[in-house]
């Protein structure tokens, strides 16, 4: 029976500067950028365990298109490592590490095969094995042509996989780049299609399997979970498998925390220390956002005081192998006062609540009012776009502020 077994990576995003995280402890802020590295040798180790024939990296290998020399040699020592064991490298180039970037150039071992600007094939083979793997790197940073179009089988093999970095149908939170729709990719009748861009790993369809194996570091507060890399194991009567296989060493948490039937800090401080204990039962390093919600009096408290409250919770973790470290926090907890009720009333309560309501029903409440920042050149580059869920979040929260202010004056 034929059968080949290999690994499908993508958006590696090696030597990422983790922006936004420059008021970590240094130590902290150190593991972050040491932590793609680290992946990659996790990447490394399961490719000789599972002894596959080669790995598929799917584009953005590298963060930048001007990529360190740091990240090209600790690259090619993996890559060396692999050559050890016969274990063969299929690369092509995404829009953040095109072709048109500056970087110092460097020799790469024998296995590694990168693709070029244009679809074309390579050609594996070991022993009565035939392994067509077909690819295309970006010339510079946007391609907003369809790709896919020029993916076309070529002679005969046992197996014929794509490999493509681009934006299927229906795919949001990332730029539009070599859009292309699965139905498209079926048609072609390739056995698997080992897809990048996305970093939510996804599978679009099955026989065949068309997969975004997302990235296998999170980088930031939207990059929640588990991330890694799939095994990937086909044959010829159409029992081929997929397996996830984990490769972060940091793991970005979402943690939910409720102020409902609690009034002292020590309670709330006993309710954040279990859930994250709960999260950390693993072992695992974790860099945490804390989304507080219901009402209570804390409310008030954190209102005014979360920063220190958090900087509490942070004491001495950084010393920890296994930390948890706040990073974020989201405030959705409201006071000991009836929404709905003020709502009712006629006063300037009333008309601030019903003006939020009526931002909240809009697909992007703030898109207006933040048009004039998002479109000044100069600050544009430094300023990265609020998502739905985020815009209505910041409505939420100036809402609570504004109800709690004019509520604490009216009670004194």
């Amino acid at each position: 029976m034929k059968k080949t077994r290999f690994i499908h990576a993508a958006d590696l995003h090696l030597d990422s500067p983790f922006q936004g995280l420059s008021n970590l402890p240094i130590k902290l802020l150190q593991e972050a950028r040491e932590s793609t590295f680290e992946a990659l040798q996790k990447l490394v180790a399961y490719a000789i365990k599972y002894q596959v024939d080669f790995v598929i990296f799917a584009g953005d290998l590298f963060d930048g298109e001007d990529r360190s020399l740091k990240a090209q040699s600790k690259f090619k020592k993996a890559m060396e490592e692999l050559q050890e064991y016969g274990i063969h490298c299929y690369i092509i180039h995404g829009n953040h590490d095109h072709l048109k970037g500056n970087w110092v150039s460097i020799s790469w071992p024998d296995n590694v095969f990168f693709f070029k600007a244009e679809v074309d094939v390579y050609k594996f083979r070991k022993a009565d094995l035939t392994v067509h793997l077909y690819g295309y790197s970006y010339p510079q940073k946007t391609v907003k042509d369809n790709i896919a179009v020029n993916y076309q089988r070529i002679g005969e093999a046992d197996f014929h996989i794509g490999i493509l970095h681009g934006t299927a149908d229906g795919q949001e939170g990332h730029d539009h780049y070599a859009p292309f729709s699965v139905q498209q990719l079926v048609e072609k009748e390739f056995d698997y299609w080992a897809l990048g861009h996305i970093h939510k790993r996804q599978v679009l369809h099955e026989n065949p399997f068309v997969v975004y194996s997302g990235n296998f570091q999170g980088r930031h507060k939207k990059e929640l979970g588990d991330k890694g890399i799939y095994f990937v194991e086909l044959d010829h009567y159409h029992s081929s498998t997929l397996t996830f296989l984990p490769t972060s060493e940091l793991h970005w948490e979402e943690l939910t925390v409720s102020i409902e039937g609690i009034e002292t800090i020590d309670e709330l401080k006993n309710r954040c220390e279990l859930s994250i204990t709960e999260a950390k039962k693993c072992d695992r390093k974790l860099f945490v956002i804390l989304r507080f919600v219901g009402s209570g009096p804390l409310h008030n408290y954190l209102t005014e005081g979360v920063a220190e409250f958090i900087e509490v919770l942070n004491w001495g973790q950084e010393e920890k192998e296994q930390f948890a470290y706040i990073v974020d926090k989201k405030l959705e907890t409201i006071g000991e006062w009836d929404r709905q009720q003020i709502k009712k009333e006629q006063h300037l309560l009333s008309d601030i609540i019903t003006a939020c309501d009526r931002l909240l029903a809009d697909q992007e409440p703030l898109v207006d009012a933040l048009a004039e920042v998002f479109s000044n050149q100069k600050l544009k580059r430094y300023l990265t776009p609020f998502t739905e869920e985020e815009q209505k979040q910041l409505l939420l929260e100036a809402e609570s502020y504004i109800l709690t202010e004019f509520l604490k004056e009216r009670d004194e």
